[in-house]
C-alpha cells in the first residue's frame, strides 16, 4: 500500500471513529476537563426501552391506582414504585407486580404532611417528599416518619427549590438571588445552588449561575415565554448546570470546584406557532376555575404573551446511576402551569446520557406523551397519558 493511500485510509479512519462518542478533550488552565462535541458528533451508543414495561399502574377498581397530578416516581430496590400524587398530597407505595402497600403523608402542615407536594426524591428506599415551600419529610420504607426539614430560607433569596440529595443527611436547595428592577431595560436574574444541613436551618452557598434574563414590560419587569434559562441537577456529592440558550454544561464537585465541562455544537431552530399557542392555553387552562371576568381578561392577555425567537438547546438535567448526566431535549410544555396531559411531549424525546467524564455514552428515545421522573441504570420511570388523558405510571425497561 503507498504512504498515500494509508494516509488517506488512517484519516478517514480516525474522522470517522472521532465522530462516534468521542470528544475533543482537552484542559482549561484551571485543570477543568472540556469535552466538546461538534454538530456531526454522534454518541457511542444507542440504547432502546423494553418492548413491553417492566411495571405499568393504571385505572383498576382500586382507588390507590388512580393518579392525578403526578409529580413524582421513583423505583424501590425490590421492583416496587413509590409516586407522589400531587392531587392528594401524598406518596403511595406499590409492589413489584402493581398492589398498593401503603400511603405515606397526607395534606396538612404538621410533621409529614403536604401543602402542595412538588417532588420525590430517594436514597436507597428512603423518600423524601418535598413541599412547595421546600420542606421536606422523610420516611423509612416501612412507612414510619423519620423527620421533617423546615423550610430553606437564606437571606437575599427566594424561592427556594429542594432539588437533589447530598451527601450523608444534606440536600441540595436552589434559590433566586434578589429580585428584577423595573427601570433596568434588560437584566439577569442569578441563581445560587446551596447545600443545606440536616435542619434544614443551614444553606452553604456551592455555585452561582444566570438564571434568566427580564426586561421591562409596561414598567414592570416580565420574562420572554420559552426562552433560555438555567438548568440544574444535583446528586449525592456532584451538581451540573447550564444556561439553555446553547448546550454548555459545567459539572461541579461537592466543594463547588468544576471538574468537567461538556459542550455539544446543536443547530439553533426558531420557535414554532404550535409551541406559543401551547403556552397560552396551558395558562387559560390554569386559569379554568377563576370567574368568567377574569378568564375574559386573560383570554386578551395571552395574545400579547412575549416570546422568545429562538428555542433553548435542552430542558431538563437529571443524574442516572454512578453520575451519569441525562440531558432532555427542548421540551415547550416542560414547567409549565395547568393540566398535565396537555402538556406531555406529543412526539417522541430523545436523550443523551454522558459519563461523569464528558464522554457521550449514549441516546436513547422516550415514547411520547411520557414524561420522565427517575433514570436507573436497567429502567426509566415515570408517568404517561393515554388517549383520554388519564395518568398511568410506568416503568420501563433500558437496554445498553
Amino acid at each position: 500500500m503507498s504512504l498515500r493511500l494509508l494516509l488517506a485510509v488512517t484519516l478517514y479512519a480516525l474522522a470517522s471513529w472521532s465522530s462516534v462518542g468521542l470528544a475533543q478533550v482537552t484542559r482549561d488552565s484551571a485543570g477543568v476537563r472540556l469535552a466538546t462535541y461538534s454538530r456531526k458528533a454522534k454518541p457511542r451508543a444507542t440504547w432502546s426501552l423494553s418492548a413491553q414495561p417492566l411495571l405499568e399502574l393504571d385505572v383498576t377498581d382500586d382507588p390507590a391506582s388512580e393518579f392525578a397530578a403526578v409529580r413524582g416516581v421513583v423505583r424501590l430496590a425490590d421492583g416496587g414504585v413509590a409516586v407522589a400524587n400531587g392531587a392528594s398530597n401524598e406518596i403511595r407505595v406499590f409492589s413489584r407486580d402493581g398492589q398498593f402497600v401503603r400511603a405515606l403523608g397526607r395534606a396538612g402542615s404538621g410533621p409529614g404532611e403536604f401543602r402542595r407536594i412538588t417532588r420525590l426524591l430517594r436514597r436507597g428506599d428512603t423518600l423524601v417528599g418535598v413541599d412547595g415551600d421546600s420542606r421536606a419529610h422523610v420516611f423509612e420504607p416501612s412507612g414510619r416518619l423519620v423527620r421533617s426539614l423546615r423550610p430553606a430560607r437564606r437571606a437575599g433569596s427566594r424561592t427556594p427549590q429542594r432539588i437533589g440529595l447530598g451527601a450523608g443527611a444534606t440536600s441540595y436547595v436552589l434559590v433566586t438571588d434578589g429580585a428584577p428592577m423595573a427601570e433596568r431595560e434588560r437584566q439577569i436574574i442569578f441563581y445560587t445552588l446551596t447545600v443545606a444541613d440536616a435542619a434544614g436551618d443551614s444553606l452553604l452557598p456551592l455555585v452561582t449561575m444566570p438564571g434568566y434574563r427580564t426586561s421591562p414590560i409596561n414598567g414592570t419587569p416580565a420574562r420572554q415565554l420559552l426562552e433560555a434559562e438555567g438548568v440544574v441537577a444535583a446528586s449525592d456529592s456532584s451538581a451540573c448546570a447550564g444556561y439553555s440558550d446553547r448546550l454548555l454544561l459545567t459539572c461541579y464537585g461537592p466543594t463547588g470546584r468544576a471538574r468537567v465541562r461538556i459542550s455539544r455544537d446543536i443547530a439553533p431552530r426558531a420557535i414554532r406557532e404550535e409551541e406559543r399557542a401551547l403556552v397560552r392555553q396551558a395558562y387559560l387552562d390554569a386559569n379554568r376555575d377563576a370567574p368568567p371576568a377574569v378568564r375574559q381578561q386573560m383570554t386578551t392577555a395571552v395574545q400579547a404573551f412575549p416570546f422568545a425567537s429562538t428555542a433553548p438547546a435542552f430542558s431538563r438535567l437529571a443524574f442516572g446511576p454512578d453520575g451519569e448526566l441525562w440531558v432532555g431535549p427542548f421540551d415547550p410544555g416542560f414547567s409549565l402551569p395547568g393540566p398535565g396531559a396537555p402538556l406531555a411531549p406529543t412526539t417522541p424525546q430523545t436523550w443523551s446520557v454522558f459519563a461523569p467524564d464528558g464522554t457521550w455514552r449514549a441516546e436513547v428515545t422516550l415514547p411520547r406523551r411520557f414524561a420522565p421522573f427517575e433514570f436507573g441504570r436497567d429502567y426509566v420511570a415515570g408517568v404517561a397519558f393515554d388517549a383520554d388523558d388519564v395518568e398511568r405510571v410506568v416503568v420501563w425497561g433500558v437496554r445498553r
